[in-house]
């Protein structure tokens, strides 16, 4: 899938959450906006997990943000649907190492039901700041769904999803 098809498919997909009416008037969709507004959490165990994992496989600059792990505390960025959490690292941890992008990895896999779900990692100023779910083929949403597993990362358009698990070669271009 070329880069312009996928963007446009995931503009589309959600446009389409958005614009569902029932899911925005749903007390769930209240929920996750109430979420929204809290104040910072820790992360879950799964969010842990995947975070760690994620920076673990990941090129050098990736790994460089591993001890920002220390503390870290999340807050849900999106009423979507989709789990992305806003990151907030502890004051005085080690900043990561800053690249041309905010992106820090892009990845591929599948939530616990089989809906193939992206995953985008973000940094601000050598600091992660954002950890992004969408759904890759509709099946993910709308209205709402989970995290990728680990077991089925990849990097995008390295391999199909569901593939070994991700080495630290794939992730060099990510």
């Amino acid at each position: 899938m070329g880069l312009t098809k996928f963007f446009k498919a995931y503009r589309a997909k959600g446009r389409f959450a958005r614009n569902d009416r029932e899911w925005q008037r749903s007390p769930r969709r209240e929920e996750l906006d109430a979420e929204h507004d809290l104040p910072p959490r820790p992360l879950t165990t799964q969010e842990y997990d995947l975070l760690s994992w994620t920076l673990e496989h990941g090129s050098e600059e990736a790994k460089s943000f591993l001890p920002q792990l220390e503390g870290i505390q999340a807050v849900r960025s999106c009423t979507c649907g989709c789990p992305s959490i806003r990151l907030e690292v502890t004051e005085g941890t080690p900043l990561g190492v800053t690249v041309a992008s905010r992106l820090v990895c892009d990845l591929v896999g599948r939530t616990v039901k089989g809906a193939l779900v992206g995953l985008f990692l973000f940094q601000d100023c050598g600091k992660l700041c954002e950890l992004e779910a969408y759904s890759l083929d509709g099946e993910a949403g709308p209205p709402e769904f989970g995290w990728p597993t680990i077991e089925s990362l990849t990097a995008f358009g390295a391999a199909e999803p569901g593939a070994p698990p991700l080495n630290e070669s794939l992730m060099e271009h990510a």
